[in-house]
């Protein structure tokens, strides 16, 4: 077979930041570029000569099939390849490969970058034959006539990633893509009420979050939609609006019905585990993440990335660190980080289960090198963000063994969670401006360290009042505090405070900042809360114990008291204080418990009881049936 000449078909206007990058990953690889350019005012048009590209400007009609069509009609090549500026051919495509079995045309992957730091694929059609009667149509979100059946075309999906960053919310909000879009988009449904029209102006008000606007173009879309192939996103669109809405019952009867219909959709299993988290329903939750990782990953449809791997993991182990069970939210962040080492959230679980644990430090890092080896630059780059975020006393090993030069606040960070004070003392003073994300560090020093000189810079930084800056002052510098309520701001501050103190096991300020934070008012609770979450259960429970006796009809200490006796295998203690909750307040996620406490007594009939229950007054609750 003789190779295939290819031309690149693009449409542009002010697209000097991406430009360059896109012609580079296809400089190689294509004959002819052709850019049809509609009104460019910065360098698009020099990046473009630079490639030897053929330009040709085209006045702008705001309709974007017109304009493809017309660069369709400059190409001279046996195929044709659509991108768009931002977007940009994986380094492992290979277009005379795909080209080898000579289709008309083929349908590949595009991977949409998100600003959350995940992906989105859809199959889109971007390479197809010149002269075979294909012509674009649609003045937004157009597509190729490829299923005009006299044109008698033949296809199959290409071994092909196009990588697109046009989806990331700052490339959005700085190209004002959503006003122009919806401008055209309503012109279109109203020329047009078709469920392709109405699927995509869903899409674009979901994307400027107006989900009633966007739940209601899904709903007309719908019933015009269901022979078409982009059917299960747009019920997967619909479903995450109902989520975000919090109209979980709708939400779950549309995910059910979608299931029935598409049981192999990873995705719809992934967002009926999320609804079912969000209402704290964790074993009905746990089950569908469960089923996701045995679908695993939708290859030929739309989908979010890691609905069938890494993402499901992550969102079990959050679970089990709910349920108390570390060990198998150690292993899920494991499990995540096989599947996608650059994950952060994976890494992020991964060194917050072994500070709560306290695995020794030796032993960490001995296994992180095991399962996060360092082999090039994004590694190290990607894994001293981690170790900075979590506040990982790894960060200053790690700095030192490759010899990495950071800015002066990760230097200190990692100063200060190596439990060197006084040199990390030495780099934040030297710092004369600080982020709002490093104030709870700098206070934490200031206390290790009783001197309150580094606090004038946080001062700025944090909306305490007068009054609670004169308690900070005194807490850092170890005074005797007089017991008021503090504001929710503060408070986080001596919470985050206690945290850090238990993980770099700094037990003499420990105990005295707790002695100090429980003369104030209605804080016994968040920190009997935090030690219990922390392993610190005897201590949790001693200091809830205090408060019984005058508190015995409030549910949040009595349901802590026996979340405390479970992390101590008090079981029977433990259902004596869930059964007084419930009779307090009764709420689902407390029959839950009751259940794992039976299962753990290996009670069948207190289980078989409670499934009862929860069956009886709770009808969305699936995993009892």
């Amino acid at each position: 077979m003789m190779e295939k000449t290819i031309t690149l078909c693009m449409i542009v206007k002010n697209e000097e930041k991406f430009l360059e990058r896109c012609l580079s990953s296809v400089k190689s690889k294509v004959d002819e570029i052709i850019i049809v350019d509609t009104g460019s005012t910065d360098g698009t048009i020099e990046i473009a000569s630079k490639f030897k590209a053929k330009v040709y400007n085209l006045e702008w009609k705001a309709d974007f099939s017109f304009a493809r069509n017309f660069s369709l009609e400059k190409a001279t090549s046996d195929y044709i390849l659509v991108l768009d500026a931002d977007e940009y051919l994986d380094d492992s495509s290979n277009l005379e490969k795909v080209l080898e079995t000579e289709k008309d045309h083929y349908t590949v992957r595009i991977k949409n970058y998100l600003s959350s730091g995940g992906a989105i694929y859809h199959p889109a059609v971007r390479l197809f034959k010149n002269n075979r009667g294909l012509q674009y149509f649609g003045k937004i979100h157009e597509h190729l006539n490829v299923e005009d059946k006299s044109l008698n075309l033949t296809h199959e999906f290409g071994d092909l990633i196009i990588n697109h960053e046009g989806y990331k919310d700052e490339i959005v909000k700085e190209k004002n893509k959503h006003e122009r879009n919806i401008k055209i988009l309503l012109d279109e449904v109203e020329k047009n009420p078709s469920g392709y029209n109405y699927y995509n102006l869903g899409n674009q008000y979901k994307s400027n979050e107006e989900l009633d606007k966007a739940l209601d173009a899904y709903q007309i879309a719908f019933p015009l939609s269901k022979d078409r192939l982009y059917i299960q996103y747009l019920l997967y669109n619909m479903i995450d609006c109902l989520r975000q809405l919090e109209r979980f019952e709708e939400a779950l009867n549309v995910v059910d019905a979608s299931i029935e219909s598409f049981p192999n959709h990873t995705d719809f299993h992934f967002m009926k585990g999320r609804i079912y988290e969000e209402l704290n329903y964790l074993q009905d939750a746990e089950q569908a993440y469960k089923q996701c990782l045995k679908l695993g990953e939708v290859e030929l449809f739309q989908t979010l990335e890691g609905v069938g791997s890494f993402l499901a993991c992550v969102r079990l182990g959050s679970i089990y660190i709910k349920q108390g069970q570390t060990l198998k939210a150690f292993d899920m962040a494991i499990e995540a980080i096989k599947f996608n080492k650059y994950h952060m959230p994976a890494l992020v679980m991964y060194l917050e289960v072994v500070q709560k644990t306290r695995i020794p430090f030796d032993q960490v890092k001995e296994h992180l090198s095991s399962i996060f080896p360092v082999q090039n630059i994004t590694d190290l780059r990607n894994l001293i963000i981690v170790l900075t975020v979590s506040k990982s006393p790894l960060l200053k090993e790690y700095l030192e063994m490759y010899q990495v030069k950071v800015d002066s606040s990760v230097l200190g960070i990692s100063k200060l969670y190596a439990k060197e004070y006084e040199e990390a003392y030495e780099i934040w003073s030297s710092i004369e401006h600080i982020e709002a994300s490093e104030v709870n560090d700098l206070i934490l020093l200031s206390f290790l360290l009783n001197q309150n000189q580094l606090l004038v810079k946080c001062k700025n930084k944090i909306n305490i009042s007068s009054k609670e800056w004169r308690i900070l002052n005194k807490v850092v510098n170890g005074e005797e505090v007089e017991g008021q309520h503090l504001s929710n701001e503060l408070e986080e501050i001596f919470l985050f405070i206690i945290e850090k103190l238990i993980y770099m096991n700094e037990e003499k300020k420990f105990n005295s900042i707790i002695k100090i934070l429980l003369t104030f008012p209605n804080s016994s609770l968040k920190i009997a809360e935090l030690l219990n979450r922390n392993g610190l259960s005897q201590a949790a429970q001693n200091i809830l114990l205090e408060d019984y006796n005058t508190s015995a009809n409030n549910p949040l200490i009595v349901e802590l008291l026996a979340d405390t006796c479970v992390k101590q295998k008090q079981y029977v203690e433990a259902l004596s204080f869930y059964d007084r909750v419930i009779s307090l307040k009764s709420k689902y996620e407390l029959y839950e418990k009751v259940f794992h406490v039976y299962e753990e007594l290996n009670d069948k009939e207190g289980m078989t009881l409670v499934k009862n229950e929860i069956e009886r007054k709770y009808p969305l609750a699936k995993w009892v049936k």
